[in-house]
């Protein structure tokens, strides 16, 4: 599968101006004087009532460049959050996936759930996947995340000629794709429930002639348990809070199929600031996953060691 532009590391771009009060009041009081150098003397005045104005249109002037900073951060997609990554995605008829239909007269009320912004924004990033025709890796994958939003990741290989197999990973419990999520989406590939012929609605993704099976992903467990030993000074508990936070963090990231979790990453996440060192006793090595697979933590026993 072809490897995504990292969002991340998109560059600022150069439309994004920087905002300084400072450096525009400057600007403003240099314009004034080069029309006439009589007001050096009043600008020189903080109590003055055209230093004041001035003032006022440097706050005003800087008001306006932060309101175009965020209208160009909206429409681009490393930057686009909430209602403008929607509208974003609708340029390429794209929607959020519902995953928990909200219905505010149940008591309580059910609040909708929907896809979250990373996993949008990769669907945003393989619109062009779906405009092909020919069966692509790629295409499938794209076609397998938008199936339904408990997707949490796909995969696709053609072990045959005329043969493709997708893997689903979901974002419901271990990972393990339920059978009401597998039937949804082999109803995106046009499959009967059981996958085993076609369904009675033709598919309009899925190039005639290919036979494609969808399965679940495969769940590799393993259990985290580890000592930290703290400096002097920080309250422990607050540390071991962050530590277990970004042990939580780093293995929210590596729910994908085929991404290993290693000890190095472990090691990152639970040393912390206050932090002076990582008793990692498992898991013992790193957690190799291959494409159809993906590593699950069952348990995390963080704990603070004798020091």
């Amino acid at each position: 599968m072809a490897e995504l532009i990292d969002l991340s590391k998109v560059p600022v771009p150069d439309i994004i101006q920087p905002l300084s009060f400072e450096q525009r009041f400057a600007a403003l009081k240099q314009i004034l004087v080069g029309i006439d150098q009589g007001y050096q003397a009043v600008l020189a005045l903080e109590s003055d009532p055209i230093t004041k104005l001035l003032q006022v249109f440097a706050y005003r002037e800087m008001h306006l460049v932060a309101q175009i900073n965020d209208a160009t951060r909206g429409n681009i997609l490393a930057s686009s959050t909430g209602n403008n990554l929607i509208a974003l995605g609708s340029r390429y008829d794209l929607a959020p996936l519902v995953i928990q239909a909200g219905d505010a007269t149940a008591v309580p009320p059910i609040p909708e759930i929907i896809e979250d912004e990373p996993s949008f924004k990769r669907r945003v990033q393989m619109a062009f996947d779906g405009l092909n025709t020919a069966g692509s890796i790629d295409g499938y994958v794209f076609f397998a995340l938008g199936a339904d939003g408990r997707v949490a990741d796909a995969n696709a290989v053609s072990p045959e000629p005329c043969d493709m197999v997708v893997t689903v990973l979901s974002i419901e419990g271990d990972g393990v794709a339920s059978a009401d999520l597998l039937t949804k989406v082999r109803a995106r590939f046009g499959l009967s429930t059981d996958g085993l012929s076609q369904s009675n609605t033709p598919s309009k993704v899925r190039p005639q002639g290919d036979r494609v099976t969808i399965q679940s992903a495969e769940i590799i467990r393993y259990n985290v348990e580890a000592q930290l030993q703290i400096l002097p000074g920080p309250d422990a508990q607050v540390v071991l809070a962050a530590a277990n936070k970004a042990l939580a963090i780093y293995q929210k990231e590596q729910r994908r199929l085929g991404a290993a979790h290693t000890r190095s990453g472990i090691y990152r996440a639970l040393h912390q600031p206050g932090v002076s060192n990582v008793k990692l006793i498992s898991p013992l090595e790193d957690i190799a996953v291959l494409t159809h697979q993906a590593a699950f933590c069952s348990a995390s026993d963080v704990t603070i060691g004798e020091g």
